[in-house]
């Protein structure tokens, strides 16, 4: 029995790298294509029983055939992925090769096929995580392997028939790629290198001589198939800082930008945002601070308008959003006119979630979304 290493050198260059906000959970996957049994499959008679010009060492060969699988797995976040993967394959046989002192049996003399059901547990690595993630491995299991084969020599005159059914270890090769189609959804294709451990031995005949026959089970199987995750994948912790008005940021976003002095005879709209903290409507001391000092330099000049329009992120649902965005407009209202703004020129607004600061999905605290925006204008 010929064994050949089949993974690609290709993958074997691919620098190995930690996936970044990989997906961790179970998965399930389905997938169909190309079964190619080839020109590499043993087949011999080494009965010493039988008459000496049916004793043979060839090869069969085979048209192409179909090939399916189904897996479920799970993927552990770091790259690694494991999964239980049943497959079949089938292809028709095409002739047994002639060699020296064999006549073997063409094209068209004979018939039968060659199928395969395994089940293998397979060790996959995918390099990265996104929309193109290269990945190799491979797997081991259990392979039912089953030759109905028969056919004539009319030149000849030999005759072979064999047909069996046997199980035995399987191990295959894996490499391919994953392109995300949406959301925990992606496509699938891949290259698989099939083979059972030692030859598979099937009951036959020669020339009407009952022999054993030995014959081979390996393919290369080329497969596009789909796999979708189970669960959502979950985000890296984010890291917060703190800013100069109390508010936190994620460290890669910026600080709000401070309020620049102007001279008190400027008529410019006077414009600041007050944040506050997850889930409240409280002034922090910084916030209260920063409304009195707005006040104060407002008060200078006669004040036509104040407007404060009360926001959300996007954590929880939209009507508690929409209430908790009207308290925080309302309680910044009342530190204006405690500070001395009349009450008939402050009006309030409430957006909810709907006037994000920062685009989030559905679900998430951010931080510059928790905000009211004030808009002090003059006469």
């Amino acid at each position: 029995m010929k064994l050949r290493t089949t993974l690609l050198t290709a993958a074997a260059t691919l620098a190995i790298a930690p996936a970044a906000h990989a997906y961790e959970g179970l998965y399930g996957a389905i997938g169909a294509g190309l079964s190619y049994f080839g020109y590499e499959n043993d087949v011999s008679n080494n009965d010493v029983g039988a008459p000496g010009p049916d004793i043979f060492d060839t090869t069969s060969d085979y048209d192409n055939g179909i090939g399916i699988y189904a897996a479920i797995g799970k993927a552990h976040g770091n790259g690694i992925r494991t999964e239980l993967e049943y497959s079949y394959r089938s292809a028709d046989i095409d002739q047994i090769d002639p060699v020296a002192g064999f006549s073997g049996i063409p094209a068209g003399s004979i018939t039968g096929d060659s199928n395969i059901h395994a089940l293998m547990v397979n060790a996959l690595y995918d390099f990265g995580s996104g929309g193109f993630t290269p990945y190799i491995g491979g797997g081991v299991g259990i392979g039912r392997v089953n030759h109905e084969i028969a056919g004539v020599n009319g030149v000849s005159g030999l005759a072979i028939a064999y047909g069996d059914t046997e199980y035995n270890l399987a191990f295959q090769g894996i490499a391919g790629v994953a392109i995300g189609l949406s959301e925990g959804l992606a496509l699938d294709l891949s290259y698989r290198y099939f083979n059972m451990l030692g030859n598979e031995y099937s009951g036959g005949a020669v020339n009407g001589f009952t022999s054993e026959i030995e014959a081979d089970a390996s393919s290369h199987n080329f497969f596009a198939g789909l796999r979708w995750n189970f669960g959502a994948s979950a985000p890296l912790p984010v890291q917060y800082k703190d800013c100069w008005d109390g508010s936190s940021v994620p460290i890669t976003a910026e600080c709000p930008p401070q309020i620049i002095e102007e001279p008190a005879a400027s008529l410019d709209p006077i414009q600041f945002t007050v944040y506050f903290d997850y889930d409240k409507s409280n002034l922090t001391p910084q916030a209260s601070t920063l409304i009195q000092e707005a006040s104060s330099r407002a008060l200078q000049n006669d004040i036509d308008m104040v407007v404060v329009s009360g926001n959300t992120d996007t954590s929880g649902s939209s009507a508690y959003n929409q209430a908790l965005s009207e308290r925080r407009a309302r309680v910044v209202r009342e530190a204006l006119i405690a500070n001395g703004v009349s009450a008939d020129g402050v009006r309030t607004e409430a957006y909810g979630e709907s006037n994000l600061a920062k685009a989030t999905p559905d679900g998430v605290r951010e931080p510059l979304n928790r905000r009211s925006e004030v808009v002090i204008s003059f006469e």
